[in-house]
């Protein structure tokens, strides 16, 4: 039964797209249909994903892989198949559930929407391009899948075209992803150009076969230490999928712009699947990384760097679903830091709890806009709570568990990475502890400044509907309880890590509260939760209290305060790169290049050629009979003449 179970594993991804050509087709005229066949679809995947799980987690050394030939071109061969290990166990539930509860979602939020089957359709074929990509056995058939998101994604934000800024923001995100994409292409054909000679008769760049390709590559110097083709190199294009994908800094900048979509499309898209597939490809592709220590290194730092540097936007921004996106791009730079520092399973771990609670804090964020008439600005907000008790609740679960509170999700996952970086990067270790304070600082600001004090809004906010409210509190209970699968609270310890783990794995926990104080009173343990103190303190002084921190900061540091509020003047550096470098380059070389060499050598200059030729031609071509048969005559005797010579001779 349980080898039936995984070789049917891909009908959780078809059924998705099964669904979403019907509705495109046949049903996009009923919305209950719609939403019965996306939802049902969905649903499907779910309770399939949890049983291959479940076995997975019987049997975690347990994989199978089964591959079918796509393209053969001399020694080149492509396949294409699906993979079922424990990494895909995990990832499968994860978009399954989240992206389950968010179709559930959808019904409530896009109700009135004119185009609400179609929204349905796409979200089909978004999730189906996920669970490809999840399922991929290998580097090109993924490339394949993570161009579908990409194209899926700028459908989902772009959702709403009429609006300027849904369809600037879609343009930006495409072409950001194709920055991010060309690099990772670049990687993967200078990847199999210095491995080609190890894929014969093997499945081309699968991932099973990495750690091996690489090393016979090495062995047989095709991939020096040094040099244009080498391991760092490969690493470092491949990596730049992965920072566009999920949003690393400087590629960061079409996150935020997204939020221009509907809010559906921004919890899923920020929580478990399209930002998640770059922290899952480094993860697939970990035995590159580690025959590449430098790239490992910059991997690590980039992770670093985006933490703190979205969570300092994060400060200053009030639209409720911006400050979120920033928070996305600082939990991800985490996932991303924890690779580079070798922890492979707390990158991991935090990706899975992350996505439950942002997916949440996403789904909140829409039941505060729709129940506040469509308003985004938290300043025009306040008092919520007594108004929306549920969402408020929720949305609480949500902002302690990405703060780090003890216990929670966030706290357990967060910890694991904090300890590695103190373990084997100190710096990294203070810049994540200082993340985890700014953290706790604007998840709590957005907390205070939405559903606590009076109302300062105009309209008049309700609790949304059931549709809304159950898929929060349904996820509330994971964003709660999930951690706890990796703390030392359980028997056996950390089940998450002797779950998905890289290589050996050798971390065990005792059971027992006594192992959880012991560890939490260590000197990586007691920052974090100082960090966690010290941040909730002060957005309770500041937003509950009225603290004047605000005012303080914009009067002395007014500059650090603008840094902040305009999102460190990323984007207008890069317009400024663009319209005074970049522009007035391609100008100068489209009027030397294109006007000069192509147009005036090959284009013109080949109709200059014809024309002369054909001037010439001309005066033999007359239309007179006599003339053609001059030339006749004149031929032979020619000829005649010619061969009477040669005889001679």
């Amino acid at each position: 039964m349980a080898d039936k179970i995984l070789q049917a594993s891909w009908l959780i991804a078809l059924v998705p797209l099964v669904s979403s050509l019907l509705i495109m087709f046949f049903a996009h005229r009923c919305k209950i249909t719609s939403a019965f066949l996306s939802i049902g679809a969905v649903f499907y995947g779910l309770i399939h994903s949890l049983l291959i799980l479940y076995i997975s987690y019987l049997n975690p050394e347990r994989t199978l892989e089964i591959n079918f030939p796509w393209i053969s071109a001399g020694a080149f061969k492509l396949f294409v198949g699906y993979l079922i290990d424990p990494l895909c166990a995990m990832m499968l539930v994860v978009v399954c559930v989240v992206s389950f509860f968010v179709q559930v979602y959808t019904h409530g939020y896009m109700k009135e929407d004119p185009n609400y089957s179609k929204f349905y359709a796409y979200l089909s074929l978004f999730t189906f391009s996920m669970l490809g990509l999840v399922f991929s056995t290998n580097l090109f058939q993924s490339y394949i899948f993570w161009e579908l998101v990409g194209v899926c994604s700028y459908l989902l934000i772009g959702f709403w075209w009429y609006k300027p800024s849904a369809a600037n923001a879609c343009t930006k995100a495409f072409v950001v992803n194709r920055i991010g994409d060309a690099g990772l292409l670049i990687g993967l054909l200078m990847l199999y150009s210095s491995t080609q000679n190890f894929w014969l008769n093997k499945t081309t760049l699968a991932f099973g076969q990495l750690k091996n390709a690489i090393d016979f590559a090495i062995g047989s110097h095709l991939l020096p230490v040094v040099g244009i083709v080498s391991v760092t190199t490969i690493a470092l294009f491949v990596l730049m999928g992965p920072m566009a994908k999920s949003a690393q800094f400087p590629l960061h900048v079409w996150l935020p712009d997204a939020m221009e979509g509907p809010t559906p499309i921004s919890a899923l898209i920020h929580a478990a699947t399209m930002v998640a597939a770059g922290v899952y490809l480094i993860a697939r592709c970990y035995p590159l990384y580690i025959a590449a220590p430098v790239a490992m290194a910059t991997v690590a730092w980039i992770g670093g760097i985006t933490a703190i540097f979205a969570a300092t936007i994060a400060l200053s921004q009030f639209d409720i679903k911006r400050t979120l996106a920033y928070s996305t791009c600082s939990q991800l730079g985490y996932m991303v830091m924890a690779l580079g520092l070798g922890a492979y399973s707390a990158g991991l771990f935090h990706l899975m709890t992350h996505a439950f609670f942002k997916a949440m804090l996403f789904l909140c964020s829409g039941s505060v806009i729709v129940g506040c008439h469509h308003e985004q600005d938290i300043r025009q907000m306040g008092g919520l709570r007594k108004h929306m008790p549920i969402t408020s609740l929720t949305c609480l679960v949500g902002v302690l568990a990405i703060s780090g509170f003890p216990l929670m999700s966030g706290f357990w996952s967060k910890d694991m990475i904090l300890a590695s970086a103190w373990e084997h990067n100190k710096p990294l270790f203070i810049i994540g502890s200082v993340t985890a304070l700014l953290t706790a600082f604007y998840m709590f600001r957005l907390y205070f400044m939405t559903f606590e004090g009076e109302y300062r809004g105009h309209a008049h906010p309700h609790e949304t509907t059931p549709s809304i409210t159950i898929p929060l509190i349904c996820l509330a209970v994971p964003s709660i309880f999930i951690g706890l699968i990796g703390s030392p609270l359980i028997p056996g310890g950390d089940k998450f890590s002797s779950f998905i783990h890289f290589g050996e794995y050798h971390a065990h926990h005792e059971w027992g509260i006594n192992v959880f104080v012991k560890e939490l009173l260590t000197t990586q343990g007691l920052i974090p939760l100082f960090a966690f103190i010290v941040g909730t303190i002060f957005a309770w002084m500041v937003y509950r209290k009225g603290f004047a921190l605000n005012t303080f900061v914009k009067k002395n540091l007014s500059f650090i305060y603008n840094l902040s509020f305009n999102k460190w003047y990323v984007d207008e550096v890069y317009f400024w790169v663009l319209n005074r470098i970049i522009l007035p380059c391609y100008r100068v070389l489209w009027s030397v290049i294109d006007k000069t060499i192509v147009d005036g050598v090959f284009v013109n200059g080949s109709a200059r050629v014809a024309a002369i030729v054909g001037g010439g031609l001309r005066f033999i071509e007359t239309g007179r009979g006599q003339l053609y048969a001059l030339v006749i005559f004149g031929s032979v005797l020619f000829a005649v003449l010619f061969l009477i010579t040669r005889i001679a001779r």
